[in-house]
């Protein structure tokens, strides 16, 4: 059974690892920029709203972003079709061939990262991350829906 200890354990760990990532980042500007550069590609024709949605950051730091990868030639934008005021981005063939060499460095420094281990020590470190973010989704799920149940006693209007 977990108890208190083994949870403060792993929120240690956890936190190091994601402010090493945040700091990473912040430092290699190339990593925010893969980071928009595939959400475009994955979400493809999207507005800046929605591309700041999935990736969980403000539609204003996207949209910048969007225009120095614009005048750069790594995105192309253009009038959104249902909205003539807003604009949608696309990837262009310069942004696919940078998300292709920022994947390959990434790949590169995470291989560095792992020098020394065994392959089941990172298969199992990668089955318990999943595992982990699927619990918590689990709880997010049904936070979310506790909130919007009524509350008991008073009826809906």
């Amino acid at each position: 059974m977990v108890n208190r200890e083994d949870v403060a354990g792993l929120v240690a760990a956890l936190f190091t690892v994601n402010n090493g990532m945040t700091r990473a980042m912040k430092q290699r500007p190339k990593a925010g920029e893969l980071r928009l550069l595939q959400a475009v590609a994955l979400h493809e024709g999207s507005r800046p709203s929605e591309l700041a949605e999935a990736m969980g950051v403000d539609r204003s730091l996207v949209t910048r972003q969007l225009r120095d990868l614009e005048d750069e030639g790594k995105v192309a934008v253009r009038p959104d079709p249902s909205d003539g005021r807003a604009f949608v981005a696309e990837l262009t063939e310069q942004g696919r061939q940078q998300i292709a060499e920022l994947t390959e460095f990434g790949m590169r420094r995470y291989e560095s990262f792992l020098e020394g281990w065994e392959a089941d020590e990172v298969h199992e470190l990668t089955r318990l991350l999943w595992k982990f973010e699927q619990s918590k989704a689990a709880v997010i799920e049904r936070e979310q829906q506790e909130q919007q149940r009524p509350e008991r006693g008073r009826r809906q209007r």
